[in-house]
């Protein structure tokens, strides 16, 4: 089973993983393949691999990617091998994907994913956590904003995410509702 959140840049989809990555033993992170530059705290694997553009072209050439979408000037994709391995070791995996991929991954797995949007409260409150967050690139962030809530509809559930502890508990709600908790 996959869970997959997604929203825009800001959102908060990365605390939350976390935090249920944090509470929940049963849960796994689904790793995305990235070309973007690495941030403070992050590490390779840790929540991307970090490639270059053209390890990630050669891996689309060679059909290791399951999926992949250009956002923000930035490749990211799921590696057919990766969630191959960790689905046949029975993992309840968790991943952050933009709407494009979220919207592949339904087609291609079907039952097997459950799709959960995460908005903000406002487009200003999502301002506000870019600038916290220190990001450089806010307004074209915020350009694709509109984009992806246009999208939303697609997804099984949709959350706005004000409070953090309330957000992680609908959350879990969803996953005892799917016989996953």
């Amino acid at each position: 089973m996959l869970i997959i959140l997604s929203g825009s840049s800001g959102v908060g989809k990365n605390t939350i993983i976390n935090k249920l990555l944090e509470d929940n033993e049963n849960l796994e992170l689904m790793t995305t393949v990235t070309t973007r530059d690495m941030r403070p705290g992050e590490s390779q694997g840790n929540p991307y691999y970090f490639v270059t553009r053209e390890e990630f072209e050669k891996k689309i050439e060679d059909g290791e990617m399951l999926e992949y979408a250009l956002v923000h000037g930035n490749y990211y994709g799921t590696s057919r091998k990766i969630l191959e391995d960790k689905v046949k070791n029975g993992k309840i995996l968790i991943k952050d994907i933009d709407v494009e991929g979220t919207l592949n991954l339904m087609k291609l797995l079907g039952d097997e994913v459950i799709s959960i949007y995460l908005k903000p409260v406002s487009i200003e409150q999502l301002r506000e956590r870019l600038l916290g967050r220190g990001e450089t690139e806010i307004e074209k962030r915020l350009n694709r904003y509109e984009y992806e809530e246009s999208l939303s509809g697609n997804y099984h559930y949709t959350i706005v995410n004000d409070k953090m502890d309330e957000t992680i508990e609908t959350i879990y709600k969803i996953m005892a509702e799917k016989g996953l908790r």
